[in-house]
């Protein structure tokens, strides 16, 4: 299964209010129809102190592989529906789309009774791919398991293609669910969130790091 992030960000024209209601009310049953989509998923920003990411949310797609990506960029319901209607809200000079493959790391809930930090990550300097994945997972991924209030956590690494002719600005994407933004401040507060942040320099490039916190509206939860 391949999940797309595909982060945007507000046409300068609308305030974050209509954006929202815009993407979530209108935006989101035109995108719902993409046949080739098993689950989509909106995550709009919410505010949250130190976030720095430059966009305003992501548009989450889960398809069956690369081939179902290629139909879906060939299907009208996307080209004249969800594609087209994009210019209506988004600022498309402002958005990065990364296809990924998910590592749960963390089983459970999703949904719009929770909120979830979302972090892009690029590897540090000279690691290579191979060894920033295995560490991603076995040693990062274990402290995570350790957050006090951690409802579930998902790596999403790009998927291998995606370097085949150029270094890609990211190198994945990590999202973490927690109830409430309180209960995610104090998660980082405690010993063990203290101990995940300070293994990021590890194998990441902490200069490049973005973020943001978001709630889920779920469009279409499965097919």
């Amino acid at each position: 299964m391949i999940h797309i992030h595909y982060f945007i960000t507000r046409k300068p024209t609308l305030d974050d209010a209509a954006f929202h209601r815009y993407w979530s009310e209108t935006h989101g049953p035109i995108a719902g129809r993409i046949a080739q989509s098993k689950r989509y998923v909106q995550s709009h920003r919410i505010p949250y102190a130190n976030s720095n990411s430059p966009y305003d949310g992501e548009a989450e797609v889960l398809i069956d592989d690369l081939a179902a990506l290629a139909e879906l960029r060939k299907n009208p319901a996307y080209l004249e529906g969800a594609l087209a209607d994009e210019r209506n809200f988004i600022d498309l000079s402002r958005v990065e789309w990364m296809a990924t493959h998910d590592h749960v790391i963390v089983d459970g809930p999703t949904g719009s009774s929770l909120i979830k930090g979302v972090w892009q990550h690029k590897r540090k300097r000279g690691m290579p791919l191979g060894d920033f994945r295995k560490y991603w997972i076995e040693v990062h991924g274990a402290l995570g398991k350790q957050v006090p209030g951690l409802r579930r956590y998902v790596q999403s690494h790009l998927v291998d293609e995606a370097y085949a002719y150029a270094e890609p600005q990211f190198d994945g994407v990590a999202q973490l669910w927690f109830d409430s933004p309180e209960a995610m401040t104090a998660a980082f507060e405690s010993p063990a969130g203290k101990a995940l942040a300070a293994d990021g320099p590890n194998f990441i490039d902490p200069a490049t790091l973005k973020h943001f916190v978001a709630r889920e509206h779920i469009v279409v939860a499965s097919r």
